[in-house]
């Protein structure tokens, strides 16, 4: 299934406009098949949850058209419930039930931040909590937490929306582009070319300087000129 997902985001970063569109509509097709011989109702687990909204949130109200594992409005429900800190934790009465004692609340919404904001394994988990001189806590202890959590750690658990990695990357991102520019001379009208860099965390921008030949050599150039501004 990772590769499966590896592959579909190595088509689509390649893939022409039109061409992606063409895509998802495939996909969209073939799902609907797959849909049809299910049963009619789908049980989802917490993990399963949390990574239905952790990627369906960014498409905002598009997911109304898209969803089909569940009804849009428990979709909004869910979105309300993570909004509102409510997670589906299983709770234990009074008196316990036996075993060792659960570790504080603290501690449990600790390893499940960790597992969320980090691509980390349970046995780093474990080991940046001891690094705080927390005891107690192993695999097993992070497996338990996170599945309390629904947090999902399953080999596509490291997966991230766009949003996601724009956000952690953005401060060290910059996107380029050409801008080309029609403009009238005395030896009549031509088309001059700029390469820009833009910084995504602070959008500051650097311009190159405009021709009207941007060969390989001038193109060269600018980005040298960029790494040395």
């Amino acid at each position: 299934m990772k590769r499966y997902a590896q592959a579909l985001a190595f088509i689509f970063a390649r893939a022409p406009r039109n061409q992606l569109v063409r895509q998802i509509q495939y996909l969209q097709t073939e799902n609907k098949i797959l849909r049809g011989k299910l049963p009619r109702r789908i049980h989802v687990t917490r993990a399963e949850r949390a990574r239905l909204l952790k990627f369906g949130k960014p498409l905002g109200s598009a997911i109304r058209q898209l969803i089909s594992i569940v009804h849009p409005r428990t979709f909004s429900r869910w979105k309300a419930e993570e909004r509102d800190g409510h997670t589906q934790r299983r709770h234990v009465k009074d008196g316990g039930t036996g075993g060792r004692p659960r570790k504080s609340q603290f501690i449990r919404d600790l390893v499940a931040r960790m597992a969320r904001e980090n691509d980390w394994g349970l046995t780093r988990i474990a080991a940046e909590i001891r690094q705080l001189h927390i005891g107690g806590i192993g695999r097993t202890t992070v497996r338990n937490i996170l599945n309390e959590h629904g947090v999902d750690r399953g080999p596509g658990r490291a997966a991230v929306t766009w949003d996601d990695f724009i956000a952690r990357h953005a401060k060290t991102l910059w996107a380029c582009d050409f801008l080309s520019v029609r403009t009238w001379t005395m030896r009549g009208r031509i088309d001059l070319y700029l390469l820009i860099f833009i910084h995504v965390a602070s959008r500051r921008v650097f311009v190159s300087p405009a021709t009207a030949n941007p060969g390989a050599d001038w193109t060269e150039q600018q980005a040298r000129n960029f790494t040395m501004h």
